[in-house]
């Protein structure tokens, strides 16, 4: 996780001198697959800062430091069993705006980075996993203005061999 931090940092530095602004993002959390089985399709929640660095072309560059948090529900397979899941996000998010106006209009988002997972389990079958990912994830956003914008998106991470993280976020981003 260090090298990706060392990295995003960098890539902020050297763009700051361009139109860069932070912001933040909240966000609702739809887990599905695994995620779901493990919480009993419990809707999560999370948060995020950013710095949002203007490119050419419609693109902007949106080093991303965030967190996730689902409460505990009933572990599918394990009856007595309740599982909590969180993650502390570094992310590098790319917008593209087709009508290169980073100010107004819908965009396309990808994600890449290192995501730590941590899966608490109470009850008859306790249990904490922990485990450091490469996380992804790509969707839809609108700008609706200079300062707000919404986005829904889906998200992807192996936390182990037989469990994969996935899901829907929807959430608004606020710049400064």
């Amino acid at each position: 996780m260090k090298p990706i931090a060392v990295l995003l940092i960098t890539a902020a530095l050297s763009l700051s001198g361009q139109d860069a602004a932070f912001g933040v993002r909240v966000h609702g959390l739809q887990p599905m697959g695994d995620l779901k089985d493990l919480t009993n399709n419990q809707v999560g929640l999370g948060a995020a800062v950013f710095i949002s660095i203007p490119h050419s072309g419609g693109l902007v560059l949106r080093p991303v430091l965030g967190m996730q948090y689902i409460p505990q529900g009933n572990t599918t397979g394990l009856p007595g069993t309740k599982t909590a899941v969180t993650s502390v996000d570094l992310m590098l998010d790319l917008l593209w705006f087709p009508n290169e106006d980073p100010d107004h209009g819908p965009y396309l988002v990808g994600s890449v980075g290192g995501q730590q997972w941590r899966l608490t389990a109470n009850g008859t079958a306790p249990s904490t996993q922990s485990a450091t990912r490469l996380g992804l994830g790509g969707g839809l956003g609108y700008q609706l203005s200079p300062r707000l914008g919404v986005e829904a998106r889906g998200f992807w991470s192996p936390v182990e061999q037989n469990l994969k993280a996935t899901g829907l976020i929807i959430g608004a981003t606020l710049r400064f």
